[in-house]
């Protein structure tokens, strides 16, 4: 047989050819490929195939050396020699990444710049043979230089020893053993190669090495934070869906995680992020870490009380001691919910979890919001208010209908617009408020589909008192102006209904630009094109940008009740919104103000002279019946 004139052992590296091919195969589909230690890993993988596979072919052909080309063995061996090195080459680097967070060391180019010059001395040993040289007449011959793989591959490993060892703080306890666990594995093997030459062991030794390291970073991909060493948010999830969960789930958010994240270094942030989960897995016996968040399961809400005290006392000693780097302390609070309350499911856990996240943020730093009673029936009234909304969204609901409150022309004497505002009422839960269902139909995604149906009521009720409404504004959501739709939506909708553009008055706040400037600035732009009008609404009311005012399609600025307030306290504040106004009117845009309710405001805000006024002391929002008969009178 071909395989009895072999003069080594090569069915160990016929297997590793097999095993790092599936390998490779695995690391390429599951590990993404943007960041530089899962390339480097990949990298280590291929070279590990490689090496096993040249191996494999340079044994045939030094063992059939009379028969094959010399030039040929020599190429392929030197091929095999150059992936050999690659290897550690490849997980020193991904050490270095995992130690420096991606940050560049003279140890990276250290570690680049013998590799280099190795491949230069195979290349040279092409001709030289210092390394070995193959002929017809002896085949392959080992040169003076014969072990220069093994000291390169110490000198790699000893390197991931000390960059591990010295940064182990820094770095999560599994995959910082695991690694630790390559040099050991490679040199053991290794020495078991050079005391038996003829058994090729060379690659074995690599792949061994790299599939502990794939297992234990595929495991912690899924089950394990790899900056943090807490257990995964999927983790998490499966914990709580068992059915003997007993205890408390406790979930800490840092409010200000963004400052450490934009003002320290890759490295110094995963450091603050270890050091916590370190803090958390000495307090907890079942600690989690969740996309800036961390969390803990314990036993009782006593138990959490007690230790939330402990954490308490870790954020001010953290600040105190100057670790954070950034001269600002960690604002956090808390938000837990015990199994016993019948909650098994995640997404509901989840949803309660996040409800008194906000309930603790609204109360202020460093405040632990524990579910009671209280919190589970809102959460019960959210679902079905949920349910309503599901239910109603729709053209001929009766439930969800529009109210109108006139705008009042100061120059006309009467009133020429109305806003138009949403209602949900005569529902099994009475009247809901705008505040309340709102909000639940931003949480469960209904907010878009809650703008659009409103908008089509609107346009049917101009399409149905053409001759007696004029123009109504309409409030659209941040949702609804970064639809890349929005154009086609709102210019479909009044051609579905026969209006004309100029009927409809867009409202929208500011913080909409936040989201997607430009996005919004052309749509905008498209639609006032078309006809359509923009109202800028709630000017004044915290943020306020005179630039976006004048730059973009606006014909009236809606100035918030908080402005017409401030006025009446005093005559500095007055002048100041008499000359806003008369710079708005300058810039050619007409002035609305809302929250107009008593005598003395309503003519202050004529003195200032706005153009339209708003408020209860013209008339509240009122059903489209009472809104026909103002507009009549």
């Amino acid at each position: 047989m071909i395989f009895d004139k072999l003069d080594y052992y090569i069915f160990g590296e016929m297997i590793t050819v097999l095993f790092s091919g599936i390998l490779l195969y695995n690391v390429f589909t599951s590990f993404s490929p943007y960041e530089r230690k899962h390339r480097l890993f990949l990298y280590a993988v291929f070279g590990c195939f490689c090496a096993a596979a040249f191996d494999v072919v340079s044994v045939f052909c030094t063992s059939y050396y009379s028969v094959v080309n010399p030039t040929v063995s020599l190429i392929i061996q030197s091929l095999f020699y150059a992936s050999l090195i690659f290897i550690p080459l490849c997980l020193t680097g991904y050490s270095l990444e995992l130690a420096f967070s991606g940050r560049k060391t003279i140890a990276h180019h250290i570690t680049m710049i013998v590799y280099l010059l190795y491949l230069i001395l195979l290349l040279v040993n092409l001709k030289t043979g210092w390394i070995f040289h193959i002929d017809q007449i002896n085949g392959y011959q080992k040169g003076p230089l014969k072990n220069i793989t093994y000291v390169l591959s110490i000198f790699y490993m000893i390197i991931i020893e000390v960059t591990l060892i010295s940064h182990r703080k820094h770095l999560a306890k599994r995959l910082c053993i695991t690694m630790m666990l390559y040099p050991v594995i490679g040199i053991s093997i290794l020495c078991i190669q050079f005391v038996l030459p003829k058994v090729l062991l060379t690659g074995t030794s690599s792949l061994a090495a790299l599939l502990l390291c794939y297992l234990t970073i595929q495991s912690d991909m899924l089950d394990f934070d790899l900056v943090t060493g807490l257990m995964s948010q999927h983790k998490l999830e499966k914990h709580i869906q068992l059915k003997n969960t007993k205890g408390v789930l406790f979930v800490l958010s840092i409010e200000n995680i963004s400052i450490y994240q934009n003002n320290l270094s890759s490295t110094d942030f995963n450091s603050l992020l270890l050091l916590i989960g370190r803090k958390f897995q000495r307090t907890f016996d079942y600690a989690y870490y969740t996309v800036n968040s961390f969390a803990a399961i314990v036993n009782t809400e006593e138990e959490l009380e007690e230790k939330y005290e402990s954490l308490k006392v870790f954020f001010d000693e953290l600040y105190a001691s100057g670790q954070l780097k950034v001269p600002v302390p960690v604002e956090y609070y808390g938000a837990a919910v015990a199994f016993d309350k019948g909650q098994k499911n995640y997404s509901t856990v989840k949803t309660i979890i996040n409800n008194l996240l906000i309930k603790a943020k609204v109360k202020g730093k460093k405040t632990l919001q524990i579910c009671d009673d209280s919190v589970l029936a809102d959460l019960e009234r959210q679902n079905k208010i949920y349910e309503i909304l599901k239910r109603e969204l729709r053209l001929d609901s009766n439930q969800f209908n529009i109210n109108y409150q006139p705008i009042y022309s100061v120059s006309d004497g009467r009133f020429m617009y109305m806003e138009a505002l949403s209602r949900l009422t005569g529902t099994e839960m009475g009247d809901i408020s705008p505040a309340e269902f709102v909000v639940v139909a931003e949480k469960k995604g209904l907010i878009e589909k809650l703008g659009n149906v409103a908008f089509e009521k609107i346009c049917k009720f101009i399409s149905d008192n053409r001759g007696v409404v004029n123009a109504v504004s309409i409030n659209f959501s941040v949702y609804q102006m970064t639809n890349p739709g929005i154009v086609n939506h709102v210019l479909d909708t009044i051609a579905k209904f026969g209006l004309d553009p100029s009927n409809i008055i867009m409202e929208i706040t500011e913080s909409i630009f936040i989201e997607n400037f430009e996005l919004v600035a052309k749509n905008m732009t498209d639609l006032a094109q078309a006809g359509v009008k923009f109202y800028l609404d709630d000017f004044g009311n915290g943020y306020s940008n005179l630039a976006n005012v004048v730059g973009l399609p606006f014909s009236t600025v809606k100035m918030d009740r908080s402005l017409v307030l401030a006025m009446e306290n005093s005559t500095k504040n007055y002048d100041l919104f008499a000359n806003l106004v008369s710079t708005f009117k300058g810039a050619g845009l007409k002035v609305l103000v809302e929250g107009v309710e008593t005598e003395n405001q309503d003519e202050q805000v004529k003195n200032a002279g706005v153009d339209y006024i708003q408020g209860f002391l013209y008339s509240r929002p009122v059903s489209e019946d009472s809104c026909l008969e103002l507009l009549r009178k």
